[in-house]
């Protein structure tokens, strides 16, 4: 029995060229969501620490600082999520940090992160802070 081997190559190239086309787009894809991933991640605990530790300020102050902070860091450094949501919100103990948004492509992907950073000498914070104080006369 004689069998041809001429055709073999082209359909093997024809299945093996695409399909290896489309693993090196997944792979930039990926790379993508992975940095912003990263860069939203350090953005917020940069953010978070720069700013939660900012003594004469009142907490919208601090949260407000952190909030344009986070912006502007995240303006400069991702490159495939689209306009991300910044909240922020600050009590005398700690800080809560959430950055979330969807990508230019991939829609159904999105980007979620989450940070808690806490004060390292949280009963300074709580002794100079007009936080306690009111609290107390709240209950009387």
């Amino acid at each position: 029995m004689h069998v041809r081997k001429k055709g073999r190559f082209v359909l093997e190239a024809a299945y093996l060229v695409p399909g290896i086309c489309v693993l090196l787009v997944f792979l930039v894809y990926f790379t993508l969501y992975a940095h912003d991933y990263a860069v939203c991640t350090h953005a917020a605990l940069e953010s978070g620490t720069k700013g939660i530790y900012r003594e004469d300020e009142t907490a919208a102050q601090v949260q407000a600082a952190i909030e344009a902070d986070l912006e502007k860091k995240l303006d400069e450094r991702l490159l495939w999520l689209s306009d991300p949501e910044v909240e922020v919100s600050v009590s005398p103990l700690k800080a809560s940090i959430r950055v979330a948004g969807n990508g230019r492509f991939l829609t159904t992907y999105s980007i979620e992160v989450k940070r808690t950073l806490y004060r390292v000498h949280p009963c300074d914070t709580l002794r100079t802070s007009r936080w306690l104080t009111n609290m107390a006369g709240e209950e009387e």
